[in-house]
């Protein structure tokens, strides 16, 4: 990724992987939040901006969408998977660029942004205000950093409590938090300009629900952590039940509330 000046990259683990089949489950996860994303661009987003940055773009589903609804000169995806990367690059509409730059370095290497977009993002971070705050130090005076994460998930099924345990445990042994949206209200830097902030709810499918958890479920096996804490019959019986949601054959109900914030500098 190259050397930066300024804060040294955190370098987090990303549980949820960038492989082929990590790439598959983001697909069902821009379909899913892609609504409330794209309401939230549009109350939020001021028109007319130069630059607009999508941290932690993926395979560029995000990137696209605040392309799309802000319409400025340029939009740039930063993400440190290469494989992701050439995801995107591939699709790239006109005045879309991607490049390669771990996000919790900064300075990011760009110039002065009016615009910074994180959705799912802080998440996977160990220290998610401090990078808030120095995400916030690279916009251009009067920009805007605009932030679509977690608040809660909520499940009254078996199958999704299980699933929900499994990704808790893993997200705190490596630092982070699944409910990160709680911790943004505090967010703010001194000094800031105007802070909004706002609820929504999210509500997939049963078959959105069990494809985006089979999935992810799918990478994670593999990972030490599981494979102590777990046994595989038991990891075995909830693969089963999540590929049944997928397939349509059962019900998942589980619903997202995401904290939609808008920090101006």
């Amino acid at each position: 990724m190259g050397s930066h000046k300024g804060q040294e990259g955190l370098r987090e683990q990303y549980k949820f992987g960038d492989s082929t089949t990590a790439e598959t489950r983001l697909v069902t996860v821009a379909r899913v939040f892609e609504p409330s994303s794209r309401a939230f661009l549009q109350r939020h987003a001021a028109p007319g901006a130069s630059l607009a940055v999508d941290l932690g773009c993926g395979p560029g589903h995000s990137t696209r969408l605040l392309h799309e609804v802000v319409r400025p000169d340029r939009t740039l995806g930063l993400d440190r998977s290469a494989s992701f990367l050439a995801t995107a690059s591939a699709s790239a509409l006109p005045g879309m660029l991607f490049r390669r730059h771990d996000v919790t370095v900064t300075p990011l290497p760009v110039e002065q942004p009016d615009i910074l977009y994180a959705r799912l993002l802080l998440s996977h971070l160990k220290e998610p205000v401090r990078m808030v705050r120095a995400w916030v130090a690279e916009l251009t005076p009067g920009g805007s950093l605009l932030l679509d994460e977690v608040e809660s998930v909520e499940t009254s099924d078996e199958t999704g409590r299980d699933y929900q345990k499994v990704v808790q445990s893993m997200l705190l042994d490596n630092g982070q938090r699944l409910d990160v949206g709680r911790l943004l209200t505090a967010a703010s830097p001194a000094g800031a300009g105007r802070v909004r902030q706002e609820l929504v709810t999210v509500r997939p499918t049963s078959r959105q629900v069990g494809l985006m958890f089979a999935l992810n479920l799918r990478v994670w096996r593999s990972d030490p952590f599981l494979a102590a804490r777990y046994s595989p019959d038991w990891l075995d019986g909830l693969q089963a039940e999540l590929d049944r949601a997928a397939e349509g054959l059962r019900s998942l109900t589980v619903t997202w509330t995401m904290r939609q914030l808008a920090l101006t500098r």
